[in-house]
């Protein structure tokens, strides 16, 4: 709170309002549900300083309850605590701004009887943009670990190309619009100057046959725009994350929509009619708890979707994710697994969701 000043009955302080406000940054900002700040202002306001949806041009100042809420006890048992939600729409927000993480990727691919687990360790950062803007994000992602299979490095020959292919693409940075969900990279061009610059070194390391292939497949993925995009949006993890779960979830705190997953590599994406929903309720660990379930659309394949995110209360990031894939008529399964790094216990502020 930038300034409180209290009045002679204790019962309000001045929350004074800055450059950028908006009911719902503010809202998020105290840790306040948006009508309860809304309310208890205009209960304390004159008529031309309540608030309808938006701040008038003239208020300075809102006036916020001085009274904490306390945990009130049912049947020997902490009442749940609701989530914070922005506007009547139930809006889950999407706020990268200190979105500094590092997470641990585990994929698992089981085909009949076989499995086989693909590990690594990625960190994300939201970069600053040039402007004051919250419409997209820029965000960059950087591996900070080398890849293990069955838990083991790299060994055999085609995976040492396909990852030396697969790093000559990180850092990248993509652009996540305000849902949350990835649309786009932030620089082809640094990508190919990039491939250009490591060319002659790659070309020293490796002999002339396996040179050679890395080459094929660096130059066939970086050709063109579309060809870069294609191959990067096959990325489970990237895809994953960025899902676009940060949304309206109306009374209902639920949604239908499509979803596309690249469940096989070198396919098209799968499309999903799932359910989306969020628990208006933190967990017992006072996470965030959103889940997804689904089916292909395609009606001759039987292909299930089914995933969980867990959030951060305080700033809404991802705390953990699983997701799983099966493809029935293939015998086959995919999941990812997500996890921050980050070993601190989360604890929920209800007084401040930034905290």
């Amino acid at each position: 709170m930038s300034d409180s000043t209290y009045n002679h009955e204790n019962e309000y302080s001045l929350y004074e309002i800055n450059k950028g406000d908006t009911l719902e940054s503010i809202a998020i900002k105290l840790g306040i549900d948006f009508d309860e700040l809304r309310q208890f202002h205009n209960k304390w306001s004159k008529l031309e300083d309540c608030l309808a949806g938006w701040l008038p041009r003239h208020l300075k100042h809102i006036k916020i309850s001085n009274k904490k809420e306390e945990q009130q006890e049912i049947s020997g048992q902490n009442k749940p605590v609701a989530v914070r939600f922005i506007s009547y729409d139930f809006i889950l927000p999407f706020m990268p701004f200190n979105l500094h993480h590092q997470y641990s990727v585990l994929y698992t691919i089981e085909k009949g009887d076989t499995i086989q687990t693909l590990q690594q360790n990625y960190k994300l950062r939201r970069l600053q943009p040039d402007s004051d803007q919250n419409d997209y994000h820029f965000i960059q992602i950087d591996k900070i670990s080398e890849l293990l299979i069955d838990g083991k490095p790299i060994e055999i020959k085609a995976y040492s190309v396909a990852e030396k292919t697969a790093q000559l693409l990180f850092p990248l940075r993509i652009v996540v619009d305000k849902y949350g969900k990835w649309y786009d990279l932030n620089s082809y061009d640094k990508l190919k100057e990039r491939w250009e610059k490591q060319k002659e070194e790659i070309r020293d390391a490796y002999d002339g046959e396996v040179y050679q292939k890395i080459a094929e497949n660096i130059e066939g993925v970086i050709t063109d725009d579309n060809s870069l995009i294609n191959h990067i949006t096959g990325n489970w993890f990237l895809k994953a994350f960025f899902n676009g779960i940060h949304m309206a979830y109306t009374r209902n705190f639920e949604i239908q929509k499509e979803l596309y997953f690249p469940v096989l590599a070198e396919e098209e994406e799968i499309e999903f009619l799932i359910t989306q929903k969020v628990n208006p309720y933190l967990n017992d660990s006072n996470l965030i708890e959103v889940t997804q379930k689904g089916v292909s659309e395609n009606e001759c394949l039987e292909e299930y979707y089914n995933a969980k995110y867990l959030l951060n209360p305080n700033h809404y990031n991802i705390e953990s994710l699983e997701l799983e894939c099966s493809l029935i008529e293939l015998n086959q399964k995919i999941k990812v697994e997500v996890k921050n790094l980050d070993q601190n216990k989360v604890q929920f502020h209800s007084i401040s969701l930034l905290a």
